[in-house]
């Protein structure tokens, strides 16, 4: 298990493992110049997100690294992911938040990954940040499918019912930084952050890594 969280060579880009000695991000220059950066607000049309911002675009060159990141065992790619969503906070002066919460993933589910990466990517943002992270408030109790396979009423219909929140008196009247790793519909956000609101939360911050809607 612990492998998977082992960090590639100093000195070695994180996406194409070039030899580098001016690394940002653990990333070359040629791989942060595929990397689309956004750092943006993203408009959603939902009466749970208050605010959702995104960090990069979901090309071809960032989606085969963001899947290997979710899927393949290379969690150590949260630590470059994590930056350009720091980043993303800093350049926009988003700082008026109480706490973090990562989007959760069924316990099942991240068993057999060994990791929620969204967890991992809002666990670096906390410390980078120095505030508290709470991953056991918002829970995911039911087994869904993968969202990316399904149209906007087949994700509804999925997610129904998935998510419940514990430990009610952590979120109340707080301002709450949402994280999540890729935004398409808004679906997953959108019935997260009503679970929170409806038990006591008084602002949903939305922050996710990558987006494919311009």
């Amino acid at each position: 298990m612990i492998d998977k969280f082992l960090f590639p060579t100093e000195n070695v880009c994180s996406f194409c493992k070039d030899y580098d000695e001016n690394l940002i991000y653990g990333l070359c220059e040629e791989c942060r110049d595929r990397i689309e950066e956004l750092h943006a607000k993203v408009n959603l049309k939902t009466d749970f997100v208050d605010d959702l911002y995104v960090s990069i675009f979901y090309n071809r060159f960032a989606k085969d690294f963001i899947h290997q990141y979710k899927f393949n065992n290379k969690s150590y790619l949260f630590k470059t992911f994590s930056s350009y969503m720091n980043k993303t906070l800093c350049k926009l002066e988003i700082f008026d938040y109480d706490l973090i919460i990562p989007v959760p993933i069924h316990r099942r589910k991240e068993a057999i990954r060994g990791y929620n990466q969204s967890y991992l990517l809002a666990n670096e943002i906390a410390k980078y940040n120095k505030k508290p992270i709470y991953k056991d408030v918002l829970i995911k109790r039911k087994w869904t499918k993968e969202q990316n396979k399904l149209n906007l009423y087949e994700r509804r219909l999925n997610l129904s019912s998935s998510f419940i929140v514990k430990r009610e008196k952590i979120i109340l009247d707080k301002k709450i930084l949402l994280i999540d790793d890729i935004v398409t519909t808004g679906m997953t956000l959108e019935l997260c952050s009503k679970e929170l609101k409806e038990n006591g939360a008084d602002k949903i911050i939305g922050l996710c890594l990558s987006t494919p809607i311009r």
